[in-house]
């Protein structure tokens, strides 16, 4: 149990990516056009939900004492979308981890790249509703290593080297299929955003419902908006069993292959001038789960549009 929430908490915030930066409507840039955003968030959490939806606080043994098990996993992410057809675009996102787990006078350090998605969307209809398919690809590639999975590296000798990066993030590989929806509101000042998609899964952990929405809405004061965020996240409990380069495992009170959870954000974007340039603060907090982390997650992003 203890070795299984360990693990979960940096993994349930790389699932939540793919689907968090790329919840950016139907619209489709032209051949060219696009956007891209650097950003930084650091998602805190020491307590989860079980398998049946019940809270508790996350703890550990250290040299005989039960102390309180932290997560606080710092990311920096770069994303972005062009334009290279008509109709058609590529999104991506890359991501940076320096994560921090256990107790806070026994934390381990783990930082480098970590997972990243790569996908096109093509527009189905564009004018008032714009609607449009997606194909996303999560990949492992900037960490992964050959061989079965294991949480430290070791020397010829047996003796443990270090941390390695294969508990950056989820392994193996993710392949979504999502539909998406927008509509302008206030004259085009506000807008609505909604992706439901399927997401396929290598390994251990099971297929999931990935469902995203967002509300933008402008307000009275430097041309800024706030927006309001949902992503729900349903697993198929269709999983396989664990196999040894697979990273999760399970036992009756805590699945994280079978995992579940919801989460609502709240931001605020200001532009900077007509620059095409914009600034987003805002924080999300996990409202739901199963089998899941209750992360906190304050963020920021510097967006620019060409």
């Amino acid at each position: 149990m203890k070795n299984l929430l360990v693990r979960v908490g940096s993994a349930l915030a790389l699932v939540l990516f793919a689907s968090n930066a790329f919840c950016g409507g139907a619209w489709v840039p032209a051949p060219g056009d696009g956007d891209i955003q650097l950003g930084f968030s650091r998602k805190t959490a020491s307590s989860s939900w079980g398998a049946n939806g019940h809270a508790f606080d996350n703890t550990t043994r250290v040299n005989g004492e039960t102390k309180r098990h932290y997560h606080d996993f710092r990311y920096a992410y770069l994303s972005g979308e062009v334009g290279l057809l008509p109709r058609l675009s590529t999104r991506f996102v890359s991501t940076y981890l320096y994560g921090l787990e256990g107790p806070h006078a026994n934390l381990e350090k783990n930082a480098g790249l970590s997972d990243a998605w790569f996908g096109f969307k093509y527009a189905l209809a564009q004018g008032e509703w714009p609607m449009a398919l997606a194909a996303t690809m999560r990949t492992p590639y900037f960490y992964d290593l050959p061989g079965a999975y294991s949480r430290y590296l070791y020397d010829a000798n047996g003796n443990r080297r270090g941390v390695s990066p294969e508990w950056r993030g989820l392994l193996k590989r993710d392949y979504t299929l999502s539909y998406l929806l927008s509509h302008s509101v206030r004259e085009g000042q506000g807008w609505m955003n909604v992706e439901v998609g399927y997401t396929w899964r290598e390994g251990a952990p099971a297929d999931q419902i990935p469902v995203n929405a967002e509300l933008g809405w402008p307000l009275p004061v430097l041309g800024a908006a706030v927006k309001g965020s949902l992503v729900y996240v349903e697993s198929l409990g269709n999983d396989s069993p664990r196999q040894p380069d697979d990273r999760f495992g399970s036992n009756a009170t805590f699945n994280f292959n079978d995992a579940s959870m919801a989460r609502a954000g709240l931001s605020f974007i200001v532009p900077l001038g007509k620059t095409g340039t914009s600034i987003e603060l805002g924080y999300n907090r996990w409202i739901w789960g199963e089998s899941a982390r209750r992360y906190n997650e304050p963020f920021l992003s510097v967006g620019k549009r060409f």
